[in-house]
């Protein structure tokens, strides 16, 4: 079961591998949606930590939609072969997974 902790933990690690994805893409032409998506994830992640801190009202929401942007993301960046993009679309997937559990 995943924890309060264990969740704004993977959605920071999530953050920040996508962080390091964008900016090693930034100069790198891609056939789908990376780096886009990590752009996005960055964001929700980011909002989705907070939301879990607090204790937000709306969490579950927040939750159901980090785990959709992150879902899609890994999908993405898991597409390339690229080191960074491997561990971005990791970190995706182990975010989707714990904002699952926290939306449920």
């Amino acid at each position: 079961m995943t924890t309060t902790t264990d969740c704004i933990a993977d959605c920071q690690r999530c953050a920040t591998e996508c962080e390091r994805c964008l900016h090693a893409m930034i100069d790198m032409s891609s056939n789908n949606d990376c780096p886009h998506c990590c752009r996005e994830c960055i964001d929700i992640c980011t909002l989705c930590a907070q939301a879990v801190a607090r204790n937000s009202r709306n969490l579950a929401a927040i939750c159901a939609l980090c785990a959709d942007i992150c879902d899609w993301c890994a999908e993405q960046c898991g597409a390339h072969d690229h080191e960074h993009c491997r561990k971005c679309a990791e970190a995706c997937r182990a975010c989707a997974e714990s904002c699952r559990e926290m939306a449920a």
